[in-house]
């Protein structure tokens, strides 16, 4: 058990060093302590160890639902909002299509452990694709 604690803790602790993490976190609609609490869901256990994996330890079982429950609903309606647009047609299938290319190339690019330099020009690249997309112009490629 001790070392899954260790486990969760150095992923926190990954992701802040992450360059591109923090990037998407901030920009993302879920706040740090909803994917603290995310990442702790997902590990095996109950409620109370569930519970102390959070980084802010003396957490309460309400505290830890009520998080829960908002990440869920956040991540919920980001994709309800694709599937929304996709609906009225204000996005296409290709664009659909390249949303989730492009998350499948940022996995893999986590895995090159890229450079803060390269990191910061994929950044640039995402937000530029992020604006364009939203904007309604979708020349841009990731």
């Amino acid at each position: 058990m001790y070392y899954r604690f260790r486990l969760h803790r150095a992923m926190l602790q990954d992701i802040r060093k992450d360059t591109l993490a923090t990037f998407l976190l901030r920009k993302s609609n879920i706040t740090e302590v909803q994917l603290d609490t995310l990442l702790a869901s997902k590990e095996e256990g109950n409620l109370d160890y569930k519970r102390m994996l959070r980084e802010k330890r003396k957490v309460t079982k309400g505290a830890f639902a009520r998080t829960l429950k908002q990440a869920r609903h956040n991540v919920e309606a980001s994709i309800y909002t694709v599937f929304l647009l996709s609906y009225v047609n204000l996005i296409g299938q290709e664009s659909v299509n390249r949303i989730v290319r492009n998350a499948r190339m940022l996995g893999e690019l986590k895995e090159a452990r890229p450079t803060t330099e390269e990191q910061i020009k994929v950044m640039e690249a995402i937000e530029e694709y992020v604006q364009s997309f939203a904007s309604g112009r979708r020349n841009i490629i990731v």
